[in-house]
């Protein structure tokens, strides 16, 4: 998602073609602009107003970019020219932004409307992480950043990561080092209920490394790495491979 807490969801309004929703602008689309997405072309180059759907949900940030995070993200994630990556969770797009610098391809999603409709980048899209709007095997990298604590159903997450991920990716994930589960979500909770002891309503699971290894059973995904960094914040990074 972000290096923030993610604390709202919501429904989209359903639309009954690409065409009704972006008309010519999809048509105009050339074919290096398209990635997965169920044949239809991809928004990575779609004027901004044009990513937007309506009623989406919201949610706050702690932080809209961590410069300390993002270092050690790009250790592991090593971005390349051409590569086509996807941002589960990617708020209001700083992170998509900067990983542009390394390749065109890259792509975020995120269900908040109050975050896309700020969007740093125009290659950010709606997009429910758990029931992600492309094809099997789209993506050359996935990586989400503090989303995963905030999602109710996370077998679903992790069987779509598998899905859009190409035999051979990698997948990032980025979560919270929490002794007790919302530790670190207490100012958001603060933020958001005006109560410090809401922190469960934000943060939904605590999760571990050895979690994250049970979470992955019986899909492709597997364990490479875990680590524990500091980065204006303690959390586990964790590394996952897509088999071949």
């Amino acid at each position: 998602m972000n290096s923030g807490p993610y604390v709202g969801g919501g429904q989209h309004k359903e639309i009954e073609s690409m065409d009704e929703m972006y008309g010519d602008t999809v048509k105009r689309m050339a074919p290096r602009d398209r990635v997965g997405n169920k044949g239809a072309p991809s928004f990575a180059r779609m004027p901004y107003k044009k990513t937007l759907l309506p009623k989406m949900g919201n949610y706050k940030m702690a932080f809209s970019f961590n410069s300390a995070l993002f270092k050690v993200l790009l250790k592991y994630l090593k971005p390349n020219k051409g590569e086509e990556i996807l941002d589960l969770g990617c708020s209001r797009g700083f992170y998509v932004r900067e990983i542009e610098k390394y390749t065109d391809g890259v792509i975020g999603v995120d269900i908040s409307e109050s975050s896309l409709r700020e969007a740093v980048t125009p290659k950010v899209r709606y997009g429910d992480v758990t029931s992600l709007d492309f094809e099997a095997c789209s993506f050359d990298k996935v990586y989400s950043l503090h989303t995963i604590e905030h999602i109710p159903d996370l077998s679903q997450f992790f069987s779509e990561m598998a899905r859009v991920l190409r035999p051979g990716g990698i997948a990032i994930i980025v979560y919270p080092w929490e002794p007790l589960r919302g530790l670190q979500a207490m100012v958001a909770a603060l933020r958001q209920y005006k109560n410090p002891f809401m922190v469960r309503k934000i943060h939904l699971h605590r999760l571990t490394p050895k979690r994250i290894q049970q979470l992955v059973e019986g899909t492709p995904l597997s364990h490479i790495k875990s680590i524990f960094t500091f980065a204006l914040g303690l959390q586990y990074l964790t590394v996952l491979l897509k088999e071949i």
